[in-house]
């Protein structure tokens, strides 16, 4: 399983990172790991890098691309997708500050949705160290 963690880098940060998005990926990976007592230190370096999403207009846009799809579901404030012929089960969460993805996929639907609406998107998967910009997946047909 996998948790990547989007989240929506301002113009200036894009242009400076974009070709060195392992900078990038250990500046997030800096404040996943802060302790308590630093929060406000996290917070300010966070606000600096990204911006935060329109939730509800994103939300609406997904849905009603994805509601006629049979592979597609919403649950509260979770979009699913179960597509068997892509072997992928995707769960999405949409914050303010970030997303959420939980997938077994390493490329998932979500990812070519969320890249058509913003192209300054960062994925980070803490867990097994895997980072990258949106707008840099190239989908193999």
């Amino acid at each position: 399983m996998k948790i990547y963690y989007i989240f929506k880098i301002k113009n200036d940060f894009y242009d400076l990172y974009k070709n060195y998005p392992n900078a990038l990926y250990n500046l997030f990976l800096e404040i996943y790991e802060l302790k308590k007592n630093e929060i406000d230190y996290g917070l300010n370096l966070f606000n600096q890098i990204s911006t935060s999403f329109n939730k509800k207009r994103l939300d609406y846009k997904i849905t009603s691309f994805l509601s006629d799809k049979l592979r597609y579901s919403k649950n509260k404030d979770e979009h699913i997708i179960n597509n068997i012929f892509r072997e992928e089960v995707s769960i999405m969460k949409i914050k303010n500050t970030h997303i959420i993805i939980n997938t077994i996929s390493s490329n998932t639907e979500f990812f070519e949705i969320l890249e058509k609406n913003d192209k300054n998107l960062f994925a980070c998967d803490f867990k097994n160290n895997d980072y990258f910009f949106l707008s840099g997946i190239k989908t193999l047909v």
